[in-house]
């Protein structure tokens, strides 16, 4: 039959009334089953948008493992006929689908190309199983191995275009139903990743909007608590992996391992491994509001400046994961109540792609050698994730050199307030980035100076709790640090001050307060002007906070011109300042 004369039947065909078929379509065998399966979801990411002809290879890497595997097990006509059955039952169910399938099939070209427009008309009008079984095994038996194993791959990426919900796929396998859709694919194959027993049921993740829902200042025990469940929702939590794939397939991450050689999935599971590492072996930290709101004004201060390349040597632990007593809200409302961090090292196999400032997926160069940089997950109350009150959100990171310039300049001239005051995702990433190294600087700033302005208090987990936690993957000592602003910082950079004084210089008659401020303190001084001549810029400075404190003698009247920074009133001459 000419394909004129097949596409004119097929076209009169289609404007019959359709028949539902009985159970011509629901026999199957378990490893037809698995075949099948395995197809439709590798198919499915061979042409998932966004696809990039850069990316192409290592998309179809699953889908010619899947071919090759359907091809050594002879099961090459049950899975066209599973194919087929899907496009027919979608032809059935919608106008459509079916006419969808009569325009691809004028559109096929290459190997089996005849044979693919045939089988799509079929589906398109309902043809009787019969019919099909015969062409698929004429075709089977004339072609080779290279033809089939093509046409085969090309009708599977079809078979998700039209209908890509999965909305009218059903099959049986024995006496149980079973709807094989692409979630119930990700869940098996999640399963197998993540190496859970047939008995583990997904636990019910939870990702809703709860903007409403108070934070409560939590203390080192619930901190403890979260960590365990955290490392748990990443490691053995299916309902949490199938959200983040949802976030793949939307370039929703803003740093993923989408090109991941062996899918989708491979690619999810190698971000959460990573994240329950990274939290499994923190060290665990509590921010006091005093600290936070020091944390603030510090970024507000620089916010006009150009920030100081990252070090490594602001990180108070390598790995570390710290809470705050109250949410930092970002400008889009989004609150954020604290970090979690640790060393990032990635391979070129594991395929990470990151989102540029124009929402495009950009390869991620991997750092040189042995080099590592360091990815720091900011955490929201906004979602909750299992029982947690606090969620994932967004991914930043941060290398050595990279420097952030003055929050107040114009990037975009077409649309100048685009990044401004932390606007639009580029901007909140940076202000995030900013936030969390205030944050760091403060927990190391006696490292750099001997002026500290911090305090901490260690809580230290019983035996048996260290136990427990160990059982649970957990390599962390279970201490958590909870840091405050030392009451006594003011006066004792008073004391230190005043005792390296050199007696030299304008000397002052009267007290006042000097507000919370930066010093640019360089820990080079004898190399700085050698430094800088052979290239400006290589000498390194710290900012280093300067608590509030009083300046001049101590039994010198108060200035009536100087007032007290955090009240804005002047302190009266005959009272002492408090500490």
């Amino acid at each position: 039959m000419s394909d004129s004369a097949l596409l004119a039947s097929t076209s009169a065909a289609a404007r019959q009334r359709k028949v539902v078929p009985d159970d011509e379509f629901k026999i199957i065998t378990p490893l037809q089953f698995q075949l099948y399966q395995e197809l439709h979801a590798a198919a499915a990411d061979s042409v998932r948008p966004p696809v990039q002809a850069s990316t192409r290879p290592l998309a179809l890497a699953r889908l010619t493992r899947a071919l090759k595997s359907v091809i050594e097990h002879r099961e090459e006509a049950a899975v066209f006929r599973q194919v087929y059955a899907h496009l027919a039952n979608a032809a059935l169910a919608s106008e459509r689908a079916a006419n969808g399938l009569l325009v691809l099939s004028s559109g096929q070209e290459g190997l089996g190309a005849s044979f693919l427009k045939r089988l799509l008309r079929f589906a398109a009008v309902d043809t009787p199983v019969r019919t099909v079984q015969l062409l698929v095994a004429h075709f089977l038996t004339s072609e080779d191995p290279d033809t089939v194993r093509a046409a085969l791959g090309q009708l599977a990426g079809l078979e998700w275009a039209i209908d890509p919900e999965d909305a009218h796929q059903e099959l049986h396998l024995g006496s149980v139903d079973f709807v094989v859709d692409q979630r119930q694919s990700e869940t098996e194959r999640f399963r197998e990743l993540l190496a859970l027993d047939a008995s583990d049921q997904p636990s019910g993740t939870c990702l809703t909007d709860t903007r409403s829902e108070a934070w409560d200042t939590p203390d080192w025990h619930r901190i403890r608590t979260w960590r365990r469940r955290y490392v748990a929702a990443h490691t053995r939590d299916i309902d949490w992996a199938l959200n983040k794939a949802v976030s793949y397939r939307r370039a929703r991450e803003p740093l993923a391992a989408y090109w991941h050689t062996d899918g989708i999935e491979a690619g999810v599971v190698t971000q959460l491994r990573q994240e329950a590492d990274r939290a499994a072996s923190a060290r665990l930290f509590q921010a006091t509001d005093s600290v936070a709101q020091m944390a603030l004004r510090r970024m507000r201060r620089r916010a006009v400046k150009r920030t100081t390349p990252f070090d490594r040597g602001h990180l108070p632990k390598t790995r570390g994961m710290l809470f705050l007593d109250s949410p930092f809200e970002l400008p889009n409302g989004r609150r954020i109540i604290g970090y979690v961090w640790g060393p990032w090292s990635p391979r070129d196999e594991e395929g990470w792609l990151q989102v540029d400032d124009d929402q495009e997926l950009a390869r991620l160069e991997t750092p040189d050698g042995d080099a590592s940089w360091t990815w720091v997950t900011p955490l929201t109350c906004d979602e909750s994730l299992l029982t947690l009150p606090f969620a994932p959100y967004g991914t930043l990171l941060l290398r050595p050199g990279d420097t952030l310039e003055p929050e107040t300049r114009l990037r975009d001239p077409q649309n100048p307030d685009r990044y401004r005051e932390g606007r639009e995702r580029q901007g909140h990433r940076e202000l995030l980035i900013r936030h969390v190294r205030s944050l760091w600087e403060l927990l190391t700033q006696h490292k750099r100076s001997s002026v500290r302005v911090l305090s901490t208090e260690v809580h230290q987990a019983k035996p048996r709790e260290q136990r427990s936690d160990r059982r649970r993957g957990i390599s962390d000592s279970g201490q958590v640090e909870t840091v405050f602003v030392d009451p006594d910082a003011g006066e004792r950079y008073r004391a230190q001050r005043r005792s390296s004084e050199s007696g030299t210089g304008r000397k002052v008659t009267v007290r006042y307060w000097r507000s919370e401020h930066e010093r640019d303190q360089c820990p080079n001084s004898h190399e700085h002007a050698l430094r800088e001549a052979e290239k400006a810029g290589s000498c390194p400075h710290y900012e280093i906070t300067i608590p509030e404190h009083v300046v001049g003698p101590s039994g010198a009247p108060w200035s009536d011109r100087m007032h007290r920074a955090v009240t804005g009133h002047a302190v009266p001459s005959d009272s002492e300042p408090d500490a």
